[in-house]
């Protein structure tokens, strides 16, 4: 069975989480306490060097960066399916993973992690700012590119599931997704596949 070790808070686990329970696929979730530090240990740094979650097991084969999981859960459980084989599909997937990483996930989950989890005596209002102008940038962009479209790559694909956590969770960072109404759309486009799940099951 495979294993996933992840946290429940961590938006980058829930991308792993969500491709895995719509495909339906069998795996046990290993909680890694990152508020304790566990990611540091010696177990758990021998399955990643670099001490990040989620990191997958799939019977001697270990497997780290949240993006790349997708690639292999996707490409190993799902070709065609969520995983496009055509060539221009699945650049375009790879194209908006890759902006999901740079441009999205940067900038939404910090503007989440200074906002919620960072006591209010602690926060830096300049950076928070910063954050939630450079999410607000990226959302733009989303909701231009779904104005006609229902989904990032075509047909529903790991491309949504990669970018769908930290837009979902942007008003935790203190973004309205309220002013990105094709957003909010494509979020209960995604809510309402298949298999879904919340980050909080």
């Amino acid at each position: 069975m495979l294993k996933l070790y992840d946290h429940p808070l961590s938006g980058n686990s829930y991308k792993s989480r969500l491709a895995l329970n719509q495909l339906g696929i069998e795996y046990e979730r290993i909680n890694v306490d990152i508020f304790k530090g566990e990611q540091n240990n010696a177990q758990f740094a021998a399955l990643n060097p670099n001490k990040k979650i989620p990191v997958l097991v799939d019977e001697d084969f270990v497997m780290w960066e949240s993006n790349a999981l997708l690639f292999y859960i996707g490409k190993k459980y799902s070709p065609n399916s969520i995983y496009p084989e055509d060539p221009k599909t699945h650049g375009l997937v790879a194209q908006w993973l890759f902006f999901g990483k740079t441009t999205i996930d940067p900038n939404l989950a910090m503007a989440r992690y200074l906002t919620s989890f960072v006591s209010p005596e602690m926060r830096n209002q300049q950076e928070i700012a910063k954050y939630r102008a450079h999410g607000n940038l990226a959302l733009k962009i989303l909701d231009d590119h779904l104005l006609e479209k229902e989904f990032l790559a075509g047909d529903y694909s790991i491309a949504d599931i990669g970018c769908y956590p930290y837009v979902h969770l942007a008003p935790e960072g203190g973004i309205d997704l309220s002013a990105y109404p094709e957003v909010e759309s494509w979020c209960r486009r995604i809510e309402s596949q298949p298999g879904y799940i919340s980050m909080e099951e």
